[in-house]
């Protein structure tokens, strides 16, 4: 097998084939221009977390061209190993042999870019932020292509110099920062070099610099659509047509514009009833939205984002419910020096509509940086404007130690009244070694701190420190079924900005990888007893007594056409019954181009407290169905078929009345009456690739949801949910690139 992979260079080395100017991105790199490539080796695991030789032979390299940055992979694979390779829909791939390229174009550790590329050509990619935060949102123009044999596989990989905003694109060089990695689905196996771990702290930063010459090069993009919408349930038609515009003169300056824009998704979101006080986060695949977006993608703890993209566009503020229409968008990036700026602007229709602005400054010096993000929100139907200022900084003390923070203000003007308030994030990083590695969180938001209108924001009101520590061990015996083991402990303590102490928890989770494939993980929480100042809206805090959670769970490799996972909570959801919820997760391939992957997670649970209405609350005795569906089949290239079914159902009976008391605690009002809750959601996609970006969508959407005042059995729910219709619609559009 050896022999094959250096015959596989040795070609490469020796041009035997005619070349060209242009390298052909067909899997086989095999033009002389490979020669010149720089070689990645040394791959070593990093899941399991070992550190030591992969158990296959895995070479790439990478070559700076006019037309981009290219890689090629050779991955041997012997014949006793399965190739796993379903064809999978974009950013989808969750169990195949693959190859990865991490690459961060500026090497300053502030954004990075995956790409993925799986044994069936199917891929993925990805923008990093926060040194190991991935969003998948993002898809971008790129090549690619794979080739096999009987030794193993080859991959390239051909990466635009327009791909993504880059400073110093004038330069004859470029400094970038790469990492690159294989998966070995079989033995659920991940070798990379340099071997960072995409869990750790320190993440992007850990990846190899290398210079490379640099090219200029530009691009200008108009994708028209039309689109054709046929409700089936009130019939009518309505039809649109607009374009986006995507200019980018060079890698220093890019441009985005949007005129009339169809930002209805054909992806559907995933079905969601939320009887919590915090607003269900949805992710964003809308073209404008995710082109050149990495810039503006600022998070602030606990799981803020500063510029929510899904505000754009969500419901009117004219009370209708109705989704807002949008009258045109402009997003830029560019560079200047060592300083990375951006704009964002978008309108909405009618007297009603919100207009949004954002502005983004990020400052790189040596390993460290420092930026601002302003936000400005006007909303005419409610007579209010919404500002925010945001300011992010990272000081890289040493290789290993990390400082970084944010100060945020916010000011809110509505109907005459003024409010403004402050907040702030400070974390401090280490990783001492490759096993150990610590995180040092401490978040304070203000009472009246609010930047909703234009991101996501779960709570203000909070004073929280969080620490989080894991350590790595894998000089386990060499006869142990386990190749490594991960300990896990987090400890966090939170206040609300009023000085009442709310609920915190310490958590102990062990993940122990298998030689064989697989993992498992157990995790014990505590949860101390504290104030939910949230769960009644605004009437009142509700005191929570101590109470313990535990998870267990079981993920297998993959095994012939098989792959499932398998887990367990049980824990406590109101003032003392236990609940308990399995979780089974399937995947079978039929064939590589047609699998089916399946969830089923119901919950029993025997004291589920909700808010009513007021300061009433109740606990109901619940059965919680929470079950998925999906099919995808790949009839023959460019073509994709796609089917989703959700099913959500609630039942709950039983249920006590109460009011809350003095300090907190819950008094007896009498009876809550039973209720039940049915979601049901159907999607038929078919999807037809004309060219790179260029796509015909077919689209089936049926669903609906009921809420009744009585208790339904779980059987009752399911025939009932599949006469549910609120919607019931079909859809083509189609997209262009010109």
């Amino acid at each position: 097998m050896r022999t094959e992979l250096l015959a596989f260079f040795l070609l490469a080395a020796t041009g035997t084939t005619a070349h060209a100017a242009t390298l052909r991105i067909d899997g086989r790199a095999d033009e002389e221009q490979w020669r010149d490539a720089h070689v990645f080796r040394d791959f070593k695991r990093t899941q399991p977390y070992t550190l030591d030789a992969a158990t296959v032979v895995t070479e790439a390299r990478m070559l700076s061209t006019p037309e981009g940055i290219a890689f090629a992979f050779r991955c041997e694979q012997p014949a006793g190993l399965q190739r796993v390779k379903p064809f999978t829909p974009r950013d989808r791939i969750r169990n195949a042999d693959r190859v990865n390229v991490n690459i961060d174009f500026d090497a300053d550790g502030k954004i990075g870019y995956n790409f993925t590329v799986s044994l069936s050509d199917s891929i993925e990619d990805a923008i990093i932020t926060e040194e190991n935060q991935f969003n998948t949102d993002w898809d971008a123009d790129w090549q690619h292509a794979v080739q096999e044999d009987a030794a193993g596989w080859n991959v390239e990989l051909l990466l635009p110099w327009t791909i993504a905003s880059m400073r110093g694109s004038d330069t004859p060089t470029r400094v970038v920062s790469v990492q690159v990695d294989r998966v070995l689905a079989e033995r659920s196996e991940r070798s990379a070099t340099p071997p960072a771990f995409y869990g750790n702290p320190v993440y992007l930063s850990a990846f190899e610099r290398i210079t490379i010459p640099q090219y200029r090069a530009q691009i200008l993009d108009l994708f028209p659509y039309v689109s054709a919408l046929y409700d089936l349930k009130h019939p009518g038609s309505e039809f649109r047509a607009g374009a986006d515009l995507f200019w980018k003169p060079s890698g220093d300056f890019q441009l985005t514009a949007t005129v009339n824009p169809d930002f209805g998704q054909v992806e559907s979101d995933e079905l969601v009833v939320n009887f919590d006080a915090i607003e269900t986060y949805y992710s964003d695949k809308r073209p404008f939205f995710t082109e050149n977006q990495a810039l503006f993608d600022m998070r602030s703890a606990p799981d803020g984002v500063l510029l929510y993209t899904r505000r754009v566009g969500a419901a009117s503020d004219d009370g209708s419910g109705r989704a807002a229409d949008i009258t045109a968008a402009l997003k830029l990036n560019g560079n200047a020096g060592n300083l990375k700026y951006g704009a964002f602007l978008a309108e909405e229709e009618d007297d009603a509509g919100r207009r949004f602005a954002a502005g983004r400054l990020l400052y790189t010096f040596g390993d460290s940086n420092i930026g601002a993000l302003v936000t400005s929100v006007d909303r005419p139907a409610l007579d209010r404007r919404a500002e925010v200022l945001a300011n992010d900084w990272r000081w890289q003390l040493t290789p290993s130690v990390r400082l970084d923070g944010q100060f945020l203000l916010s000011q809110i003007d509505q109907s005459g009244t003024t409010t403004s308030d402050t907040g702030g994030v400070l974390r401090l990083s280490a990783m001492p070694n490759e096993q150990l590695q610590h995180t040092a969180t401490f978040t304070h938001l203000g009472d009246e701190l609010d930047f909703n209108d234009a991101g996501y924001m779960p709570r203000n009101s909070l004073n929280r420190l969080l620490w989080e520590s894991s350590y790595k061990r894998s000089d386990l015996p060499a006869d142990s079924a386990v190749a490594a083991l991960t300990w896990e402990a987090e400890a966090m303590l939170r206040t609300n900005d009023r000085g009442d102490r709310l609920t915190s928890y310490l958590e102990l989770q062990r993940t122990a990888e298998l030689r064989a494939g697989g993992s498992y993980l157990f995790e014990l929480r505590a949860q101390a007893a504290g104030y939910d100042d949230q769960i009644s809206r605004g009437h009142g805090k509700v005191w929570i007594e101590s109470r313990p959670w535990m998870f267990a769970e079981y993920a297998s490799a993959r095994r012939g056409k098989w792959q499932y996972t398998l887990g367990a909570w049980w824990m406590q959801e109101g003032m003392g019954g236990w609940a308990f919820q399995p979780e089974i997760t399937l995947a079978y391939a039929v064939s590589d181009r047609l699998t089916l992957d399946g969830e089923i997670w119901p919950r029993w649970s025997r004291d589920w407290l909700i808010w009513l209405d007021g300061d009433r609350l109740a606990r109901y005795r619940r059965s919680q169905w929470n079950t998925s569906l999906n099919v995808n089949w790949f009839p023959k290239a460019k073509h994709e078929l796609r089917a989703k079914l959700q099913w959500f159902a609630i039942d709950a009976h039983e249920g006590s009345a109460y009011r809350i008391g003095a300090r907190g605690r819950l008094v007896a009002d009498g009876q809550a009456g039973d209720f039940s809750v049915n979601n049901f959601g159907l999607q038929l996609r078919y999807r037809y690739e004309l060219a790179a970006q260029s796509e015909l969508y077919l689209v089936y959407s049926r669903g609906g949801a009921e809420e009744r005042d009585q208790r339904d059995d779980s059987g009752e729910l399911f025939v009932d949910a599949l006469s549910l219709r609120d919607a019931d619609q079909f859809l083509a559009k189609l997209r262009y690139r010109f």
